[in-house]
């Protein structure tokens, strides 16, 4: 009886480190793969850059890529650039384009050239003067959203953690969105709109996960 508890112990700690184990990083084979399906669509006339990334999702291992376009300068100091974005799957062995994205941030150099850690992703269209007030304006707006946060039981529990802004986007209202992200995974939707000559914190929307 003994010999069987600790054979089923090892078990189980054999499985959960499994289960806890970072998936295998992209393979060269994968990585080849992604260089054919690409140059067969484009002419990439250069050094072909992609950034790879794997993943767990729902406990299989996903592998995706990006390609980022050349940073172009919007309105001083806003920059913009197009990311394209791919996915392998791994039955198929093949790679397919997902849904593209672009991304802003504010640089005060002469040149759009030093892409941020962390770019924000614009999810819908907004005018570039409105993107650059947002952004500049956010650290402040998000102090005043931790109110809204305080009377709503989706926000309240996390409305005193640390947030970043993540992505841009505008409400069904036509009201532009703050799309903030906690050090937890967390979301928090701040939308805004003017009073007089100021943007203010209008409502507040929180999930978890929320990528």
């Amino acid at each position: 009886m003994r010999a069987k508890r600790v054979v089923a112990g090892m078990w189980m700690a054999t499985t959960a480190a499994a289960m806890a184990a970072p998936p295998a990083p992209v393979t060269d084979k994968e990585q080849a793969a992604f260089f054919d399906f690409y140059s067969a669509s484009h002419a990439t006339g250069g050094l072909l850059r992609p950034q790879f990334a794997v993943t767990s999702v729902k406990g299989r291992r996903h592998v995706s890529a990006t390609v980022d376009g050349p940073a172009q300068r919007a309105v001083l100091p806003l920059c913009r650039q197009a990311r394209e974005a791919f996915d392998y799957d791994a039955k198929a062995r093949r790679w397919s384009a997902a849904a593209p994205k672009q991304l802003v941030w504010v640089h005060h150099g002469s040149r759009c050239d030093a892409q941020p850690e962390t770019p924000i992703e614009l999810l819908a269209p907004l005018p570039d003067m409105e993107m650059l007030v947002l952004i500049q304006q956010h650290p402040t707006l998000l102090n005043n959203a931790r109110l809204l946060m305080a009377g709503n039981t989706s926000c309240a529990p996390a409305r005193s953690r640390g947030y970043r802004l993540r992505a841009l986007d505008r409400a069904r209202d036509g009201l532009p969105v703050l799309v903030f992200e906690n050090d937890i995974g967390e979301e928090a939707r701040i939308a805004v709109r003017k009073s007089r000559n100021e943007l203010v914190a209008w409502s507040a929307v929180c999930t978890a996960g929320g990528r």
